[in-house]
This record gives structure tokens, C-alpha cells and sequence, in this order.
């Protein structure tokens, strides 16, 4: 990422120097001579550093020091100056100057100093971005399984990386679309920059513009500093947009100019800023759908659906949901401490029985409480939950295909019975695992309709 930095000094020859010398180290050089044309630049446009001058012809670089930090805390400024003097220098570094060099003075000590200011700031934003990952990521590291569904998945993830070109990930909640644009990032070219994640449904449109584009001082209520927006934090990185479909029309258009190339403005600001992020969105719902009612922009589906990735439910990747159900049990009775956990072949008969509305977040969920149940080294059917039992259960009897299938009575009384007979006769145990009372318990299994009927 090319760091833009303005010179604010009235020694012609200094400056000419200072920008050559900084232009060989890559930076993109504005050079200037008075505090006025240094104002109208920094409201025009993004500047990361400011060399700045004390005495200028036009007034003090004190003054446009805090000037600078009131507009946009994240600017660093270093401070140059003849005049050595200590309150000179207590002052500066009070009103946030990151630096204060004293003429004359070697190029070097100043790329020093330059560096030092770079690598501090870039050192903040990451420990940001790490902290909101943290907080957002979901604690599984890669796209676990064996199907041919996700292994189709993990293929286009991988071929799409490295096209650098905007993405869809679209699926039903859980089943790992994060995990998909987090495979993507990780491939790609931009590993080395930031993947910074913002769930769109978490926040009201205008918290959500301030989040996406950042935001001046003062332009509402809480602002009482200026703050970067999640696509400058983004920046030479990815920007990963959950639940995109949540956004209002009225904010699409503004990220469409974005994902487009173009240069925007922060929440009432004036300067336009321009980042290199690729855009990644997810979704749980029906986009097309979402266009017909009016509520997401068709060119702003057509243009992040440049490749989209369908992530499979749970319930259409067959083995997996074991293979799944093995890898968060051990993970989860390592947290827990305990010996390594296995699964019985009745617990999963179980899993596989069940349609998992929640995919693999559920599944996630199942085997955590699973594992705090688990008094034995294999989880039993007796550590799930009763409906995925009932499931297992149904799956089983259906499959026989003898004869007539049985009413729901009929099954709700050989499901009670088999509980019973599971769990050794012990009716407590039972009710725990039917979640029913005891008295409740009895009285269905010898009620008149459940008994033989005599002739």
C-alpha cells in the first residue's frame, strides 16, 4: 500500500529533497510551502503523514498540527523545526505529533523517523483488525469433509483466489460460507493484507455506513473523533460483507461505487479516499427474490455474483456430518479435559438421521453438549438430544417397510419403549432424555389406546 505524504515546509531546497528522497522509498510525495495550501490538501484528499514545518510564512505549524489531529486522529504528523526548544517539543508531542526532528538534519534520521511513525500505526491496525477478527471468526481453521458437495466447494474457492474478482458465498445459516471467504483470502494474493469481516444484519444503516466508509468528528452525536472506515482498514486486503442482503437499498448504491473502483467520502467528510479491497459477500437468502421485492439492487447483485459459491446444507454431504460430529467432539472434550471421546455406532446412526436445520453450527453446538454429558470414553445416543433420537429412531423403523407404518401413537409408544429399554429400565433417566415427566411417562405406556385390544 503506497503511503501518501504531505511536505509542509517554505525551504524550497529542503523540501526538493525531502520529496526525492522519499520518492525512492516509495511514497507518493505532495510537497507545499504555506499552511493554506496545506489545509486545502488535507480536506481534499488522504494523507497518511504530514511532515510539517513550525514557522511558516503563513502562521504556526503548532496550530495546524491540532488543526490536523481535531480532523483525522489516524494522520501522522512530525514535527521539523530550527528552534529546538524544549516546551517547543513538549507541546508538539502533547497535541499528538508522532515525531520532532531539529534542522539540520540527515536524510537518513528521517527515514528513521518516517519508518518508525509507519510501522507504529500499521502495528495499531493490526492489533484492530485482529481484535474484530476475534470477536467475529468462527473458531473452526478450514473446510473440513469428504463429500463430493464441499470438495466441489473447496475447488472453486481455490480457483477463484487467485481472479481477485468480487464473490458471492451463498447458502443457509451455518453451513460455513465465513470459512469459504476466509479459504478464499488465505489463497489469494492479498493473504498478506487484512481480511476484515463486518456482519451487515448486526447494525442500524447509518452505524452500518460509518462502519463501512468511516466517519468525521462531529457529524453525529457519539463521533467524538474522526474514525477509518472498515474499507480503509481493508486496504491492499479483502472485506468480507456477512449477510449483504441485510443492507439497505439506500447504502447499496454507495458500496456499488465502491466495489466498482471508485473513490468515496467518509460520513461527513469532503476528502475522497480511495482503497484496493476485494469485496466478498455471503448471503442466506434469495437474492433474485430480494430484487423482485425491491429490497437488493440488481447491479449490485450482478456485480458481486462476478463468481458465486454454493455452500451445501449439512443434510446433502452424507459421512460428513460423522466425520464433523468425530472432529468437534475431540476438540470439545479437549477443552474440557478429558480423555479423547469416540462416537457410538448407535449415536451415529443418530446424527445421520437427522435433517440439521442449524448444519454445522448445530453440529458444533450437539457435540459440545455431548461431550460435557459424556461420563463413558463414547458418546451414546442418551447424550443427544431427544428429537435427534426420535429421528434415529423413525429412520430405523421406517426403513423395515413391513406392513402397514404404524400410527403416530403407536410410534410415540415403541419410541418411549426403546428409551426405556436404552437406558436400562431407569425411568428417570428416561423422562431426561424424552423430556417428559414421569407420571406423564407411565401414563402413555400403559394407557388404553397403546394396549392390545382384546376380541
Amino acid at each position: 500500500m503506497r503511503t501518501t505524504t504531505l511536505i509542509v515546509e517554505d525551504d524550497e531546497g529542503l523540501r526538493s529533497s525531502m520529496e526525492k528522497s522519499l520518492r525512492r522509498r516509495g511514497h507518493q510525495i505532495i510537497g507545499v510551502s504555506t499552511l493554506s495550501e496545506a489545509d486545502r490538501l488535507i480536506h481534499g484528499r488522504k494523507i497518511d503523514l504530514v511532515l510539517l514545518d513550525i514557522r511558516l510564512p503563513d502562521g504556526s505549524g503548532l496550530d495546524f498540527l491540532v488543526k490536523v489531529r481535531d480532523l483525522d486522529e489516524e494522520i501522522l504528523v512530525i514535527v521539523i523545526t530550527a528552534f529546538p526548544e524544549v516546551k517547543t517539543a513538549v507541546r508538539a508531542m502533547k497535541e499528538g505529533a508522532r515525531d520532532f526532528i531539529v534542522k539540520p538534519f540527515e536524510l537518513e534520521e528521517l527515514h528513521l523517523s518516517v519508518e518508525r511513525a509507519l510501522e507504529a500505526r500499521k502495528l495499531r491496525h493490526d492489533v484492530r483488525r485482529l481484535e474484530r477478527e476475534h470477536r467475529t471468526r468462527d473458531r473452526i481453521t478450514e473446510i473440513l469433509g469428504e463429500s463430493p458437495a464441499i470438495e466441489r466447494v473447496r475447488e472453486e474457492a481455490r480457483l477463484v483466489a487467485e481472479a481477485d474478482t468480487p464473490v458471492l458465498v451463498v447458502g443457509e445459516t451455518g453451513t460455513g460460507k465465513e470459512l469459504v471467504a476466509d479459504s478464499i483470502h488465505r489463497l489469494s494474493s492479498r493473504s498478506a493484507g487484512p481480511l476484515i469481516k463486518l456482519n451487515c444484519s448486526a447494525f442500524s444503516e447509518q452505524i452500518l455506513e460509518s462502519e463501512l466508509f468511516g466517519h468525521e468528528k462531529g457529524v453525529f452525536t457519539d463521533a467524538e473523533q474522526a474514525r477509518a472506515g472498515l474499507f480503509e482498514m481493508a486496504d491492499g486486503g479483502s472485506l468480507l460483507l456477512d449477510e449483504v442482503s441485510e443492507m439497505k437499498p439506500g447504502l447499496q448504491s454507495e458500496l456499488l461505487r465502491v466495489v466498482e473502483g471508485q473513490p468515496f467520502r467518509r460520513v461527513g467528510g469532503r476528502r475522497e479516499i480511495q482503497t484496493n479491497v476485494r469485496v466478498i459477500a455471503t448471503t442466506n437468502r434469495d437474492l433474485r427474490a430480494c430484487i423482485r421485492s425491491g429490497s437488493f439492487r440488481q447491479d449490485l447483485y450482478y456485480r458481486l455474483n462476478a463468481f458465486q459459491i454454493t455452500v451445501p446444507p449439512l443434510r446433502a454431504r452424507g459421512p460428513d456430518v460423522v466425520l464433523l460430529g468425530r472432529f468437534f467432539l475431540q476438540r470439545s472434550a479437549a477443552a474440557l479435559r478429558k480423555q479423547p471421546l469416540t462416537l457410538t455406532p448407535q449415536a451415529e446412526e443418530a446424527l445421520l438421521a437427522y435433517d440439521w436445520p442449524g448444519n454445522v453450527r448445530e453440529l458444533r453446538n450437539v457435540m459440545e453438549r455431548a461431550a460435557i454429558l459424556s461420563k463413558a470414553e463414547a458418546v451414546s445416543p442418551e447424550q443427544l438430544p431427544g428429537d435427534f433420537q426420535m429421528s434415529a429412531f423413525v429412520r430405523r423403523h421406517a426403513a423395515k417397510g413391513s406392513g402397514a407404518m404404524p400410527s403416530l401413537v403407536e410410534m410415540e409408544r415403541r419410541y418411549m419403549e426403546y428409551i426405556v429399554d436404552q437406558v436400562n429400565g431407569n425411568l428417570s433417566e428416561a423422562c431426561r432424555v424424552l423430556g417428559v415427566a414421569r407420571n406423564t411417562l407411565k401414563a402413555r405406556l400403559r394407557s388404553p389406546e397403546n394396549l392390545p385390544q382384546r376380541g
